[in-house]
């Protein structure tokens, strides 16, 4: 009797999620190691820490929300529609 296991279906960001918290054991790990007993070299710890590491960090919290609605306004119209309607009202009523 043989059996089939189909692969598990994971979404790719979460392949380099899982990949980014194996990164960041290894430069946790080497960073409690003696320096005469570390596994890997200074250069190689450097580039973890200071550029693999922050760049997936980045790209797995990219946020696609346009940089003009972080304004004071938090996204919303500076103008309420309850004033909007006021302000066509009166252009309409009053003029």
């Amino acid at each position: 009797m043989t059996y089939h296991y189909r692969p598990i279906r994971e979404h790719e960001s979460d392949k380099i999620q899982r990949a980014l918290d194996i990164l960041k054991g290894v430069v946790d790990r080497e960073k409690n190691r003696h320096q005469m007993d570390g596994e890997l070299s200074f250069s190689m710890l450097d580039l973890l820490e200071s550029e693999v590491i922050p760049q997936l960090e980045n790209e797995l919290e990219y946020d696609p929300t346009p940089q003009y609605l972080w304004d004071d306004t938090g996204g919303e119209s500076p103008v309420t529609l309850d004033e909007m309607h006021t302000a066509a009202y009166n252009r309409k009523y009053n003029s």
